[in-house]
């Protein structure tokens, strides 16, 4: 009688994850608090700095495929993987919707909300500039056990998926753009909504487990920092600037986090930091205190924005560099402090 396989261990613990989750979500803060600064004047260092923080979406994306598809996510069977994620997101899902759309929006408009735009605007995800998030990672999340199960452990298979995913994604989103100046009406193959949101976003997921089970070597990462990183910007913040991309069939270069040259990028900069940085370990000290930010870059994600918000409510100032790099740090400080405290809580930890 042949034993049955050993189960999958527990993952080690990884350092470089956690440190490129707290970049990427500190990244969001930032796109957020510069979204009102950004004009055709702003210059080309603004938009070089927005074309990297194109990639914090994408990195996080990664990073969650990367520790979502190993399996030792799967060590308890699928229905565990799923029913503890969606405990988390589910709950989150609901209550941070209403509270942006409800709470947010009745306290910032001051009259009754249009219920009807407001659905039409859950469904497709566009409510706030935030919320697509939710659906795109339950997404992902559903679909996690039917992935992991076809990869498996195989750096292979995962790159070979990923790839594919990752070709159709440019090319499904590149279409309606394409076919607008041929067709009397633009050709959608895919409409983005609350419950197609994720499908573009599959490639990242699954090259993020495969750049982390089989990450390139070094000469390759160092290529891909070096070299194709620093194109890929200069590529989109061309695509930023010139008015090549203002129509179709430019606008297709119009950078978007499934645009060729933000995904270049963003699979570029991924890619290589795994590839250098999968072995690097931290002192316990250090760990406990990427273990803590890290956990809490999600809850992060989730209330800067209210901050944000409420500090320009409030009448915060944005007249000069110094006092929007301040309002960053101040949101990232607020959200974070804000998480923290939250996940101490129990009626609050279950949606942070």
């Amino acid at each position: 009688m042949t034993p049955p396989d050993p189960a999958p261990r527990p993952r080690r613990y990884s350092p470089l994850l956690d440190v490129i989750r707290i970049v990427a979500v500190l990244g969001v803060v930032c796109v957020h608090v510069i979204a009102d600064h950004l004009d055709p004047g702003s210059g080309v260092a603004m938009y070089a700095l927005r074309s990297l923080l194109a990639t914090t979406v994408p990195a996080f994306i990664m990073i969650s495929g990367a520790l979502n598809l190993a399996p030792a996510a799967m060590r308890h069977g699928s229905a565990r993987f799923l029913g503890r994620r969606l405990r988390r997101l589910v709950p989150a899902t609901i209550v941070w919707t209403a509270f942006y759309v409800v709470v947010m929006g009745l306290g910032l408009a001051g009259e009754p909300l249009e219920w009807r735009q407001e659905a039409a605007d859950l469904l497709t995800a566009s409510s706030y500039p935030h919320l697509y998030f939710l659906p795109l990672i339950l997404g992902l999340t559903v679909i996690t056990p039917v992935i992991a199960a076809y990869i498996g452990d195989s750096g292979r298979r995962a790159w070979i998926c990923g790839g594919v995913a990752a070709g159709w994604a440019l090319v499904v989103m590149a279409v309606p753009t394409l076919s607008a100046g041929l067709l009397r009406e633009p050709l959608v193959p895919l409409e983005m909504g609350i419950l197609t949101y994720f499908l573009p976003f599959i490639g990242y997921y699954v090259l993020g487990r495969a750049a982390w089970t089989a990450p390139v070597g070094r000469r390759g990462a160092l290529a891909l920092l070096l070299v194709t990183a620093p194109a890929a910007a200069v590529a989109t913040v061309w695509a930023y600037l010139s008015r090549t991309t203002d129509t179709p069939p430019g606008q297709v270069l119009l950078p978007t986090y499934v645009a060729p040259t933000v995904m270049l990028l963003s699979l570029a900069l991924v890619i290589a930091l795994m590839g250098l940085g999968r072995d690097w370990t931290a002192r316990p000290r250090a760990e406990r205190l990427l273990r803590t930010a890290g956990d809490a870059t999600f809850g992060v994600f989730l209330v800067h924005f209210a901050i944000l918000v409420a500090l320009r409510e409030l009448g915060w100032r944005e007249d000069s560099v110094l006092s929007v790099c301040g309002l960053i740090a101040l949101v990232a400080l607020a959200a974070f402090a804000v998480t923290l405290l939250g996940k101490k809580l129990p009626g609050l930890r279950a949606i942070l």
